[in-house]
């Protein structure tokens, strides 16, 4: 009887240790369900990360060259700045309808530059020529360069002015079929005006008075406080768009460079594509059409001693 009772006390024990096993692997079980389900959790949420980004405007269709830029033709659209194109615009009330001075396409940045406005930034000139033009230059002084107001995207005329010596035929070689010329006493110097070229674009400026449109977002120059007067300026140089004739006509007119007043740069609208006919002025044109009068030589008849 004794075994009986101590075998059925073993059995006892072990079950109850079978229990305590099931219970904690139960325990993992469900620790373990919970921690994948916070894990995959984990894995399905999106971390959203703000970027920083800047307005920039944007053409809503193609802008040509010397096209009027307006608010109306452009969008307001955010791009990160490292994506910003030029100097940017912050605002299309900032436009002023600048002439274009190079194409800009649709869906394109219209930057600062674009419209002449761009402090300190490299002009590309070649931007700025249409097909089959030119870029040309000339020189002009303070009266010559409209005390130095011209600026890139202006319209101008170019007006020359020369003196040519006048001739007669010699007197011995009057009526013979070679008749040969000298200088007339006191005409050796004739002037000569004539209006060249019309309605030329202007793509660069070397130096000019008028004060740029400064950005909102630029930082100011540092002032050097030494008191220096900005260096005066004697010359600037006119670059514009023309043609290889046109070329031609500013070479035969400037040949020597050191000499400055001979073209000069007359300021038009932007907008205005007339053409006028004009002849020239000479002294014979003055008094003909204008009336000029001319002096005559008054002879005095002194009494006798």
């Amino acid at each position: 009887g004794r075994i009986v009772i101590i075998l059925h006390r073993r059995e006892v024990s072990v079950k109850r240790s079978n229990r305590l096993v099931i219970l904690v692997g139960v325990l993992l079980a469900v620790m373990a369900f919970v921690g994948i389900v916070v894990l995959l959790g984990q894995d399905n949420t999106t971390t959203v990360v703000e970027k920083n980004t800047v307005p920039v405007l944007v053409a809503k269709a193609d802008i040509a060259i010397g096209d009027s830029v307006t608010p109306d033709k452009v969008d307001v659209k955010l791009v990160e700045p490292d994506a910003v194109s030029g100097t940017r615009f912050a605002d299309t009330s900032q436009l002023t309808g600048s002439p274009a001075l190079f194409p800009v396409a649709k869906g394109q940045q219209v930057s600062r530059e674009a419209v002449g406005l761009g402090a300190g930034a490299t002009v590309c000139i070649s931007c700025g020529l249409q097909p089959g033009e030119k870029a040309i230059a000339f020189q002009v002084d303070r009266v010559t360069g409209l005390d130095f107001l011209v600026q890139q995207g202006d319209h101008i005329d170019i007006l020359f002015r020369t003196e040519i010596q006048v001739l007669q035929p010699t007197a011995d070689s009057v009526g013979s079929g070679t008749p040969r010329f000298e200088p007339l006493t006191g005409l050796e110097s004739a002037p000569t005006v004539k209006t060249l070229l019309q309605n030329k674009r202007v793509l660069y400026v070397s130096a000019t008075k008028v004060k740029p449109v400064s950005s909102p977002d630029a930082t100011p120059a540092p002032d050097s406080g030494n008191g220096t007067p900005a260096a005066t300026i004697e010359s600037v140089v006119i670059v514009f768009a023309g043609s290889d004739a046109d070329a031609e006509v500013i070479k035969f007119a400037q040949t020597d460079l050191s000499v400055v007043g001979k073209l000069t740069a007359i300021l038009r609208r932007t907008d205005d594509a007339v053409v006028e006919t004009t002849t020239g002025v000479t002294l014979k044109i003055l008094v003909d059409t204008f009336g000029i009068p001319i002096p005559d030589i008054i002879q005095i008849t002194l009494p006798p001693a």
